[in-house]
Formats: C-alpha cells, sequence, structure tokens
C-alpha cells in the first residue's frame, strides 16, 4: 500500500529490496526474518481489530514490524517514552516477559521505541541494545548522530544495532 502513496522513493530505493546488497551474515539474516517476514503472527488479528479504522491501513504495516523485531529480540526491559496505547500493545504482543516502562530506568535498555529525538537514550545503551526510531525522514540528522555499529533506513522508520562484534554499516532498505 505504502509503494503507491510515494512511487517515486519506491522506485528510487527498488534495488535496496529484501536484503540485496546486504554482505552481512547477520544484517541479512534480520532482514528476511525479520523486516520481511510475510507469515503472519497469531496476534496480528487480535490487534488489528482493536485499531481504529483510520490507523488500519496507515500504520498496521509499522505496528507488526514492532512486534516482530521485539519477538526477535526478546528484550527485559523496553522504554517507550511517548508512544500511544496501541504501540505499547504490539509490543508487549512480541514479548510478554519484557517490562514495558515509559521513563528511562537505571542502566541500559534493551529495546528502546523513540518517536522523536532524546538525547537520553545515549545513557542507557548497551551493546545489546536495539533501537527503533519511527519518523525518521523528520529526525535523521539525530539518527544518523548516533554511535551505532549496524543501522538501517527503511524511509519512515530507522533501525539500530549497537553491538561493537558487528561491523559498522548503514544500509539502505526499501520497506
Amino acid at each position: 500500500m505504502e509503494k503507491f502513496s510515494n512511487p517515486v522513493i519506491w522506485l528510487r530505493r527498488f534495488r535496496h529490496r529484501k536484503g540485496y546488497g546486504v554482505h552481512s551474515p547477520f544484517a541479512y539474516q534480520f532482514l528476511r526474518g525479520v523486516v520481511y517476514e510475510t507469515n503472519p503472527y497469531y496476534i496480528y488479528n487480535v490487534l488489528d481489530s482493536e485499531l481504529p479504522t483510520w490507523h488500519r491501513f496507515r500504520i498496521r504495516r509499522h505496528l507488526h514490524l514492532l512486534t516482530r523485531c521485539v519477538n526477535w529480540h526478546q528484550p527485559r526491559l523496553i522504554v517507550v517514552p511517548t508512544a500511544g496505547v496501541s504501540v505499547m500493545k504490539y509490543l508487549r504482543a512480541g514479548c510478554r516477559k519484557a517490562e514495558c516502562l515509559r521513563d528511562w530506568p537505571e542502566g541500559e535498555v534493551d529495546f528502546c521505541f523513540l518517536e522523536h529525538p532524546d538525547d537520553a537514550l545515549l545513557q542507557h545503551i548497551g551493546k545489546h541494545t536495539l533501537l527503533v526510531m519511527d519518523n525518521l525522514r523528520q529526525h535523521r540528522e539525530w539518527f544518523d548522530r548516533l554511535p551505532s555499529v549496524v543501522s538501517m533506513d527503511l524511509w519512515d522508520i530507522g533501525i539500530a544495532f549497537f553491538d561493537p562484534h558487528y561491523n559498522k554499516q548503514h544500509y539502505i532498505v526499501n520497506f
């Protein structure tokens, strides 16, 4: 659906689809197994039915990606400073054992979802931290300044990994 809302951008990023050009085994596995996963999760129908009608088509794809990221990462602690109720439901559905907080805790954070830049994140980054940044088009400069090792630009969403074991790389992904 989104590829038809702005076909010029979709066509410009067409060669960056489904992991083409990604040589890192970790990044390729993440792209193919999480970002481009086509099998529906069992909880999608329940959560999608609770969404307001105007959100169902616009943000459902991004919420499904959040659920898959949390399910893949299996974090202990999720920090969501400014997200709405629907985002929290999708994150909790991805990993039921995780604790979801709205405020920054002491120490490292395993998973963080940001809608707006927050420099407090820099104090809570660990090597197992996964950051998902919404509204990336508006906050691209802040996202590019992060000390991430592996980052992925999905046009509207940015994903950053901070594990120093990986080689530093930035990927453009047609999502």
